[in-house]
């Protein structure tokens, strides 16, 4: 393998960075002599200042919000041209995000803020859906093909750059996604989507109905994705034995997935709503590989129930009580794929079975102390019961233990206006959980209008993530079974974040633009090399950037929105866990949108990352630390018709991933991106 120093690396680096930046400022000259002023569109959240809903618990125009966030709407979802709902994330500036890279448990993309990985489950990320948590009790991460939603039901994205442990609580810790569904009556009538092509096979229907002051809908889809070829041809061995710990032959990543959902709203009185949901996504699966043990014939059986009542108080104020009750589960029997180890142990390798349960109440109170101030406050408590008897070593008399966590929370946020100009936000969590104890996060926000149109951002915020069930068990095994009986409890991760930020339209581009230190410590080790010092709490990073995100009209019928993140980060590298590069320096998106006339559209994609290297990316790989990740760059388009189909509505659109049929490797020296991949989708709209 040829390497380079650091400092080529960084040259190399900045100079594919400028790839896209490059286009930018040709595609701005290309239009600048027909639209020299370009007109406000709708659409460009600047120019009508959306409002966010989840930052600090309080309805916020996003120049008023005390962190940075990121809004996907369903328009930048459909030009997109995303598959999976894990891909919509590559247009967040800072945001890693791998196909199917997972290799354990379930074969998934990975979906990660600011890196920091040392396996694929990418733990360190909040993930709500109508605010229910869907953050693996057992693992900590999110497995994204077992999410209980549909693209199309969803209303809008919103992604909270950085820590939001304040609002959240503990497992916020790089940052939060709330996935917002759209109102039941919002989607009333009949709906059916049909997609098919190379490794792209689904269907979905829906229908929305209404009963007096209730309205509801019910979704339901088929998915087959048979993920990447059975047989991986070329796989970047980089000079290891085909022997060794990689996906050489077969990444068992084929999935079909099973969707059916609903969701009630009742407008009980003009002050009380209530808001029912149900649902259940399943199927058999694949789950990947570790060393010789695959589970060819997992099966899925995921559901939820979600209750929620609100009532609508005088100026304003709201009081609101949930509860979610949520099933992780699959079965799945492990075989042994290791002739020695067969002769040897036999094919059974085990019960793969998972079951997790969480019941979740919260209540919250949103109420104006007076005329300039706005208060949110309220309580949660949670349980999380996890069976797997495989994942958690547990040993035969164990077998069919249960393994628990509890958590309390009680949280608040203030805003005061102090000038018309002047918008300060103070909010903490306090926590106590059944692993950790007790913690306190707070968060403290300045937002200064200082001209029209033009806002600067000042905040400092700390956050928590404790162990998952799974980290929890691994400690417990090494004290009890591993030969550490000393080993000190786990503590909680810990980072403190400062930025600075910046909102404002210049020369009629709407930018969001901040500058961020992070440092992180009591890092959790997920290598035994850590029991070397005594402690599995030993890594720590210091992570130092900008991230920027443009949207720009460029004409009535034109969009682009570009986005870049750069990030440089200095760690000790303990216990062989090379967090130094562990984040992408420079990573890039550029969507450029066209609508030609009432009838034809379309868009064009684009994506770039620079190298990177993640601990698990050097497993048996004879240059260990030294290996990287080379960048990537690829293209996607979209082109689609829409048409009237008697009293409804329809579209036909072509998407086309990897244009330019690009091969390269994503997270690990072995997870090979398919290459170009085309399909056909169908909407009617009833």
């Amino acid at each position: 393998m040829r390497k380079h120093s650091r400092g080529e690396r960084r040259r190399r680096l900045l100079h594919r960075s400028g790839v896209l930046s490059v286009l930018l400022a040709a595609v701005g000259n290309g239009w600048a002599a027909s639209d020299s002023a370009p007109p406000r569109s709708e659409g460009v959240y600047l120019d009508e200042m959306p409002v966010v809903l989840n930052v600090s618990r309080l309805r916020q125009p996003v120049d008023e919000a005390p962190a940075a966030v990121t809004v996907i709407d369903r328009q930048m979802i459909k030009d997109s041209g995303a598959w999976d709902l894990s891909e919509v994330f590559r247009l967040v500036p800072g945001m890693y995000v791998a196909y199917h890279a997972a290799r354990f448990y379930s074969t998934d993309s990975i979906v990660s803020y600011h890196g920091l990985m040392s396996e694929t489950m990418s733990h360190r990320m909040q993930v709500l859906v109508d605010g229910r948590s869907i953050y693996s009790p057992l693992y900590g991460g999110v497995i994204w093909s077992d999410v209980p939603v549909a693209m199309d039901d969803i209303d809008r994205i919103e992604v909270i750059r950085g820590p939001n442990a304040a609002s959240f609580g503990a497992n916020s810790f790089t940052g939060v996604i709330n996935i917002i569904t759209r109102h039941s009556a919002e989607e009333q009538g009949k709906f059916v989507s049909l997609s098919a092509g190379s490794g792209r096979d689904e269907a979905t229907a829906r229908y929305g109905g209404k009963y007096g002051d209730f309205t509801y809908r019910i979704s339901a889809s088929l998915r087959n994705d048979p993920g990447e070829a059975s047989t991986i041809d070329n796989p970047d061995l980089r000079g290891t034995p085909r022997d060794l710990y990689g996906w050489q032959y077969n990444k068992f990543d084929d999935k079909k997935v099973r969707l059916l959902t609903f969701r009630g709203d009742y407008q009980v009185n003009p002050a009380d709503s209530l808001e029912l949901q149900f649902g259940y996504n399943g199927g058999p699966r694949q789950a990947g590989e570790v060393e010789s043990v695959v589970a060819p014939n997992k099966t899925a059986d995921n559901h939820f129930e979600q209750i929620h009542w609100r009532r609508a108080l005088e100026q304003g104020g709201e009081l609101s009580v949930q509860f979610y009750h949520s099933v992780e589960s699959s079965q799945a029997a492990l075989v042994n794929t290791d002739p020695v180890d067969i002769a040897k142990n036999g094919v059974d390798a085990g019960n793969g079975d998972v079951i997790g349960r969480r019941y979740d109440l919260e209540i919250q109170h949103t109420f104006s102390p007076s005329a300039s101030t706005r208060l949110v406050w309220g309580g949660s408590t949670r349980y999380d019961k996890v069976y797997a008897p495989s994942d958690l070593l547990l040993d035969s008399s164990q077998m069919y233990q249960d393994r628990s966590y509890r958590l309390s929370r009680l949280f608040g946020n203030l805003e005061w206006r102090a000038r018309p100009s002047l918008v300060f936000n103070v909010g903490a969590m306090a926590e106590h959980n059944s692993y950790t104890g007790t913690d306190v996060t707070p968060r403290a926000a300045v937002n200064w209008h200082f001209l029209p149109g033009q806002t600067l951002r000042v905040s400092r915020s700390l956050a928590t993530r404790t162990p998952s069930i799974y980290e929890k068990s691994v400690e417990e095994y090494y004290r009890t079974y591993g030969g550490y009986p000393s080993l000190p409890a786990q503590v909680p991760e810990r980072v403190d974040a400062r930025e600075i930020g910046y909102l404002g339209k210049l020369a009629g581009v709407d930018v969001d633009f901040r500058v961020f230190h992070e440092v992180y410590t009591d890092l959790i080790a997920d290598r035994t090399d850590a029991l070397a010092h005594g402690n599995l709490n030993s890594g720590s990073a210091t992570i130092k950037g900008f991230e920027t995100q443009l949207k720009w009209a460029i004409g009535l019928r034109t969009h682009l929105i570009y986005g870049l993140s750069h990030g440089v980060v200095a760690s000790p590298n303990v216990d062989r866990i090379p967090y130094t590069n562990s984040v992408p320096t420079n990573n890039q998106s550029l969507m450029l949108s066209h609508r030609f006339d009432s009838r034809w559209s379309t868009s064009l994609v684009g994506y770039q990352t620079s190298e990177t290297h993640f601990s698990n990316t050097d497993v048996n790989i004879p240059q260990g630390r030294g290996y990287f990740i080379d960048s990537s760059r690829r293209w996607d388009g979209r082109l689609a018709y829409a048409f009237r189909s008697g009293e409804g509505k329809g579209e036909l659109a072509l998407m086309v991933q990897n244009l330019g049929d690009a091969q390269y490797f994503e997270f690990r020296h072995d997870n090979q991106l398919p290459g170009r991949t085309a399909w056909l989708n169908l909407k009617l709209e009833y």
